[in-house]
């Protein structure tokens, strides 16, 4: 994916493509989510927890197994009712960080620009006085936001790992033919660890505000038998 840094000097005459959807949609079996969907991604996926690969702890929905998103209609777009985690949400957009990691810009998808007109004024990158438009504004403090509560997943998960909260595991999931599928490599709350804490280690983890998110992933779990339905 070629990501193309929005400026002014370059994209004063550009809109975005509305048309583009996220490629591979129908593979996609996982997304991260920020700590602030945990209470929506809970009614319809599996919050489970994983690292990426430079190590670090992710809050992941599982969407599918075995290659299949599985919560798509047959026009390849999420079933009506569906909550859809920002990760996908934000597409074709993304923050590009400057090799100091001081500053961030927004890129997007070299594929989802377009020349401006008549018909996608509403889409313009940047206003006729060349400052961003409101779209520009508004997705930059977006994905500002979503990157920060990114950061927060994952100081909840090293909070449940230093209180020596997770547990590997695994699921099998039945497919409507019968046939079985294992995830791997997952890991979850360890509930019995959870219910033998001391009282002051419980009142430790209510003060730190982790109670709802913890109660969230565990009401998660339950979604993952439905998968395979």
């Amino acid at each position: 994916m070629a990501i193309h840094i929005i400026n002014q000097a370059q994209d004063q005459t550009k809109a975005l493509n509305n048309t583009l959807i996220y490629p591979d949609l129908e593979k996609t079996i996982s997304v991260p989510l920020g700590i602030g969907e945990f209470y929506e991604a809970c009614k319809d996926y599996p919050i489970l927890f994983g690292k990426d690969q430079q190590g670090n702890w992710l809050a992941l929905a599982l969407l599918g197994y075995n290659n299949k998103n599985v919560y798509l209609d047959e026009t390849k777009k999420f079933k009506v009712g569906k909550y859809i985690p920002a990760f996908l949400r934000r597409y074709p957009f993304v923050l590009v960080q400057d090799e100091a990691q001081n500053n961030f810009s927004l890129g997007i998808e070299e594929g989802a620009l377009e020349p401006l007109n008549a018909s996608n004024q509403e889409r313009a990158l940047f206003k006729e006085d060349k400052t961003p438009s409101d779209l520009s504004k508004n997705t930059l403090d977006f994905l500002m936001r979503f990157q920060g509560e990114m950061r927060a997943s994952t100081s909840f998960i090293k909070e449940l790992e230093a209180w020596q909260l997770l547990v590997e595991k695994s699921a099998n999931i039945v497919d409507e033919t019968g046939q079985t599928h294992t995830v791997n490599g997952f890991f979850t709350l360890n509930e019995e660890k959870m219910n033998h804490l001391s009282e002051a280690k419980k009142l430790d983890i209510f003060k730190k505000g982790a109670i709802p998110l913890i109660t969230a992933h565990l009401i998660s779990l339950n979604n993952i038998k439905r998968l395979g339905v």
